[in-house]
């Protein structure tokens, strides 16, 4: 029995689904069961808790043998307290192996905002005595498309310098880690899963100009009028951490590539050209 958190959030939900059709049993955990039946196959098995219920994360993890553990968001102390919730839960239940989704961005330098929780949770992991894959993940396509590109008009400004970043799609990740999450027995410790080319964002929104006909020009900008910008128009903490991603990005720290998604999935990821030719004209990604 393999169970997987965030379920009804876009990687968990396709996770689930590469993970029935491989014909392996699988959970899902979910807050409401009623809302989460709308969103993953049928008869898929539901178990419902929150990741700050300790005592029900722990039921529900009883009786699995695989935890695909997809990392949460929001508030980076909310997220840190999750993810050693979780972890925590797995190892009083006897969960045998658990799989997590980190991110490339890990270093004690990094200045992106959510860098100390991923850390933090790599190192529970790597301590907790239960047999763990983690997949560091690249900068999601999906992500790009709709957080900047899509929004923008005319101008895409961010302070990521000339950065490089290697995008790669949810749905590639999903693949990854269902393939590590089937097969743990055969797994490393740690994948990188990116795409397989860096790309610049002058690069970026010429492919995404060509796949919907929206002129695009990128202009790097100062961290304190992206921060001010973004402050108008979101809640906190997003424009601290989207501030703070362009600026590890501006570092270099996107900019490594792996063949690790090969290694695991048998095919190539899906390019940033064809990402936005098969999704970005009928925006958004998330539909």
């Amino acid at each position: 029995m393999i169970l997987v958190t965030g379920a009804t959030g876009h990687v968990g939900c396709a996770v689930v689904s590469r993970v029935v059709s491989s014909g392996h049993e699988v959970a899902a955990l979910v807050r409401n069961a009623e809302a989460a039946q709308k969103h993953l196959p049928r008869k898929t098995t539901l178990r419902v808790a929150d990741y700050e219920n300790a005592p029900a994360l722990k039921t529900a993890f009883t009786g699995i043998d695989g935890l695909v553990l997809i990392s949460s968001d929001g508030d980076v102390d909310a997220i840190m307290r999750h993810h050693a919730n979780a972890i925590a839960a797995a190892v009083a239940a006897g969960v045998g192996h658990i799989t997590f989704t980190s991110i490339v961005d890990v270093a004690q330098s990094s200045p992106f905002y959510y860098a100390p929780a991923y850390r933090d949770a790599e190192h529970r992991l790597a301590s907790c005595g239960v047999p763990s894959t983690i997949l560091r993940c690249g900068l999601y396509s999906d992500f790009i498309l709709d957080t900047w590109l899509a929004p923008a008009s005319g101008e895409l400004a961010l302070p990521a310098g000339q950065g490089l970043v290697a995008p790669v799609s949810r749905a590639d990740v999903a693949a990854a880690v269902a393939a590590v999450a089937a097969r743990p027995d055969a797994s490393r410790a740690l994948y990188a899963i990116t795409g397989d080319r860096a790309m610049s964002f002058d690069e970026i929104v010429v492919a995404y100009a060509d796949a919907t006909a929206r002129p695009l020009r990128y202009r790097p900008c100062s961290p304190g009028d992206y921060l001010a910008s973004a402050s108008a128009r979101l809640v906190d903490p997003w424009p601290r951490v989207f501030t703070s991603l362009c600026a590890s990005i501006a570092e270099g720290r996107y900019a490594s590539t792996s063949s690790d998604f090969a290694t695991l999935t048998g095919r190539q990821p899906e390019s940033v050209r064809d990402f936005l030719n098969r999704v970005a004209p009928g925006e958004p990604a998330h539909d």
